[in-house]
């Protein structure tokens, strides 16, 4: 069951979403951020919630999206000078 809390002013209900889709979704925002402990943390305990191979590379995938968007606009920006 979902438990009611509140983050930064935010309420939400706690464990609404599957326990292995929130470990891979703080596996991706840890490794958008560059945070080593937390991204192996939260992988390991993805594995351990049943998260296959597959979920998990796509999960990196979506991770490098955004910064990849990133790189690219700014290579469009300085190439055309």
């Amino acid at each position: 069951m979902a438990k009611q809390t509140e983050f930064f002013e935010i309420p939400y209900k706690e464990g609404s979403l599957d326990a292995k889709a929130a470990e891979l979704i703080k596996f991706a925002v840890n490794l958008a951020i560059g945070h080593e402990h937390g991204a192996k943390l939260h992988l390991g305990r993805a594995r351990e919630c049943g998260a296959s191979e597959d979920e998990v590379w796509e999960t990196v995938v979506y991770a490098m999206r955004p910064v990849a968007a990133q790189v690219r606009n700014f290579a469009k920006a300085i190439v055309a000078g």
